[in-house]
Protein backbone atom coordinates (compact mmCIF):
# COMPACT_ATOMS: atom_id res chain seq x y z
CA UNK A 1 0.00 0.00 0.00
CA UNK A 2 2.29 2.96 0.90
CA UNK A 3 5.84 1.00 -0.68
CA UNK A 4 3.50 2.00 -4.01
CA UNK A 5 4.28 5.67 -3.45
CA UNK A 6 7.24 7.58 -3.81
CA UNK A 7 9.32 7.28 -0.29
CA UNK A 8 9.48 9.87 2.16
CA UNK A 9 10.74 9.77 5.32
CA UNK A 10 8.46 11.92 6.82
CA UNK A 11 5.41 9.87 5.88
CA UNK A 12 7.27 6.75 6.75
CA UNK A 13 8.05 8.39 10.58
CA UNK A 14 4.62 9.42 10.72
CA UNK A 15 2.53 6.02 9.55
CA UNK A 16 5.12 4.04 11.90
CA UNK A 17 4.16 6.15 14.72
CA UNK A 18 0.53 5.45 14.19
CA UNK A 19 0.79 1.52 13.73
CA UNK A 20 2.88 1.56 17.00
CA UNK A 21 0.14 3.95 18.69
CA UNK A 22 -2.91 2.29 20.28
CA UNK A 23 -4.35 5.83 21.64
CA UNK A 24 -5.66 6.89 17.85
CA UNK A 25 -3.22 9.90 17.94
CA UNK A 26 -4.85 13.10 15.98
CA UNK A 27 -2.84 15.12 14.03
CA UNK A 28 -1.44 17.38 16.44
CA UNK A 29 -0.38 14.72 18.87
CA UNK A 30 1.77 12.86 15.94
CA UNK A 31 3.20 16.90 15.02
CA UNK A 32 4.18 17.05 18.95
CA UNK A 33 5.59 13.01 19.11
CA UNK A 34 7.64 13.28 16.13
CA UNK A 35 8.86 17.22 16.26
CA UNK A 36 12.24 16.31 18.47
CA UNK A 37 13.41 13.91 16.23
CA UNK A 38 12.82 16.12 13.17
CA UNK A 39 12.61 19.54 13.22
CA UNK A 40 11.98 20.11 9.47
CA UNK A 41 8.33 18.43 10.18
CA UNK A 42 5.70 20.99 9.90
CA UNK A 43 1.98 20.46 11.19
CA UNK A 44 1.05 20.60 7.45
CA UNK A 45 2.78 17.64 6.50
CA UNK A 46 1.62 15.69 8.98
CA UNK A 47 -2.06 16.55 8.09
CA UNK A 48 -1.46 15.74 4.57
CA UNK A 49 0.34 12.59 4.94
CA UNK A 50 -2.64 11.63 7.25
CA UNK A 51 -4.88 12.53 4.72
CA UNK A 52 -3.02 10.73 2.16
CA UNK A 53 -2.44 7.04 4.28
CA UNK A 54 -6.14 7.23 5.20
CA UNK A 55 -7.00 7.80 0.88
CA UNK A 56 -4.94 4.78 0.66
CA UNK A 57 -6.75 2.70 2.97
CA UNK A 58 -3.73 2.00 5.63
CA UNK A 59 -4.94 4.66 7.94
CA UNK A 60 -8.55 4.95 9.57
CA UNK A 61 -9.76 8.25 10.41
CA UNK A 62 -12.27 8.16 13.14
CA UNK A 63 -13.75 11.40 14.27
CA UNK A 64 -15.18 12.30 17.82
CA UNK A 65 -18.11 14.52 19.34
CA UNK A 66 -15.44 17.13 20.16
CA UNK A 67 -14.55 17.48 16.04
CA UNK A 68 -11.13 16.15 16.80
CA UNK A 69 -9.91 13.56 14.18
CA UNK A 70 -8.09 10.33 15.63
CA UNK A 71 -6.24 7.92 13.56
CA UNK A 72 -6.00 4.27 13.65
CA UNK A 73 -3.40 1.88 11.66
CA UNK A 74 -6.28 -1.10 12.18
CA UNK A 75 -7.92 -1.20 9.51
CA UNK A 76 -9.77 -4.13 9.41
CA UNK A 77 -13.47 -3.93 10.13
CA UNK A 78 -14.05 -2.96 13.90
CA UNK A 79 -16.02 -0.39 16.09
CA UNK A 80 -14.59 2.52 18.00
CA UNK A 81 -15.98 3.49 21.81
CA UNK A 82 -15.53 7.13 22.13
CA UNK A 83 -14.88 8.53 25.58
CA UNK A 84 -17.64 11.66 25.87
CA UNK A 85 -15.00 13.09 28.73
CA UNK A 86 -11.56 12.17 27.96
CA UNK A 87 -11.62 12.06 24.20
CA UNK A 88 -10.35 8.40 24.21
CA UNK A 89 -10.86 5.83 21.67
CA UNK A 90 -10.87 2.40 22.12
CA UNK A 91 -11.07 -0.59 19.49
CA UNK A 92 -13.78 -2.81 19.85
CA UNK A 93 -13.52 -6.24 18.33
CA UNK A 94 -16.32 -8.30 19.73
CA UNK A 95 -19.08 -6.42 17.96
CA UNK A 96 -20.38 -8.20 15.10
CA UNK A 97 -19.94 -6.13 11.95
CA UNK A 98 -20.97 -8.94 9.35
CA UNK A 99 -24.75 -9.85 10.89
CA UNK A 100 -25.06 -5.58 10.99
CA UNK A 101 -23.77 -5.64 7.47
CA UNK A 102 -26.23 -8.79 6.28
CA UNK A 103 -29.07 -7.55 8.63
CA UNK A 104 -29.03 -4.36 6.93
CA UNK A 105 -27.98 -5.19 3.37
CA UNK A 106 -31.96 -5.56 2.48
CA UNK A 107 -32.84 -2.06 3.10
CA UNK A 108 -30.00 0.01 1.52
CA UNK A 109 -28.15 -2.42 -0.70
CA UNK A 110 -24.59 -3.83 -0.81
CA UNK A 111 -22.83 -2.67 2.13
CA UNK A 112 -19.19 -1.89 1.68
CA UNK A 113 -17.75 -0.95 5.25
CA UNK A 114 -19.50 0.48 8.54
CA UNK A 115 -18.55 3.31 10.68
CA UNK A 116 -19.52 2.36 14.08
CA UNK A 117 -18.60 4.34 17.34
CA UNK A 118 -20.20 3.74 20.59
CA UNK A 119 -20.41 6.88 23.33
CA UNK A 120 -20.16 6.96 26.65
CA UNK A 121 -17.74 7.65 29.38
CA UNK A 122 -14.69 5.23 29.78
CA UNK A 123 -13.96 3.36 32.97
CA UNK A 124 -10.87 5.82 34.02
CA UNK A 125 -13.03 8.90 33.42
CA UNK A 126 -16.01 7.19 35.64
CA UNK A 127 -13.79 6.05 38.61
CA UNK A 128 -11.99 9.66 38.59
CA UNK A 129 -15.96 11.07 39.22
CA UNK A 130 -16.91 8.61 41.82
CA UNK A 131 -14.18 8.53 43.43
CA UNK A 132 -14.02 4.87 43.07
CA UNK A 133 -12.85 1.96 40.28
CA UNK A 134 -15.40 0.97 38.84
Amino acid sequence: MISKLRHSRQRELIYSYVRASTAHPSADEVYNALKADDPALSLGTVYRNLKLLESMGALRRVTTRQNVERYDATTADHAHFVCTECGGVTDLFDVDLGKIKKDNAPNCGSIAGVDLIFEGVCNACRSRDCGETI
